[in-house]
């Protein structure tokens, strides 16, 4: 049943992600240098970087705690994380969504922000939120299990009727 909740905050998660995917104020091939150069200045002084290391470090104890079998499994798992997540390569291409989002005046004062005591405040808590926030979207999806199997089996008997429509395919 927790494997269910589980692939259900990826997929809510995921999807929350493509929703909420840039939607481009300028051309990706117009930005300016200066644009992006505030928007690498925005993913230091936010700590993005950490952010990251500190979320992965989370995901492995959320598994270790989930599915005490992938404990022996977590080294694998975090050396495969250092070997993919370098910065060098990660911070060109967040700072060219952040630039392709925001304005450079809207980048500008978001690390004004983060200069101040309330935005290094929230910086500081940034993983101790995103922990928090996917406890609570995991204890409501755990709630409500149940019904989600429910489904799934109504449907897959859906399915399985003869003459059922097949299901219908990815756009692409």
């Amino acid at each position: 049943m927790k494997t269910v909740a589980v692939l259900l905050v990826c997929l809510l998660a995921g999807s929350s992600l493509a929703a909420q995917s840039p939607n481009p104020k300028s051309s990706p091939d117009t930005i300016k240098a200066s644009h992006l150069a505030a928007a690498e200045e925005l993913l230091e002084v936010s700590e993005t970087e950490k952010g990251i290391r500190d979320g992965m470090r989370a995901y492995f104890d959320a598994q270790a705690q989930q599915n005490p079998l992938m404990v022996p499994y977590r080294p694998v798992m975090e050396a495969f994380a250092v070997k993919y997540l370098v910065w060098s390569d990660l911070k060109p291409r967040l700072a060219r969504i952040y630039a392709q989002a925001l304005t450079e005046d809207q980048i500008r004062a978001a690390i004004a922000f983060q200069q101040t005591p309330a935005g290094r405040a929230i910086t500081a808590h940034q993983a101790d939120f995103q922990r928090a926030m996917m406890q609570v979207v995991q204890d409501q999806l755990q709630a409500h299990a149940p019904e989600l199997q429910q489904m799934i089996q109504a449907r897959a008997a859906e399915l399985n009727k003869p003459g059922a429509a097949p299901p219908p395919k990815k756009p692409r």
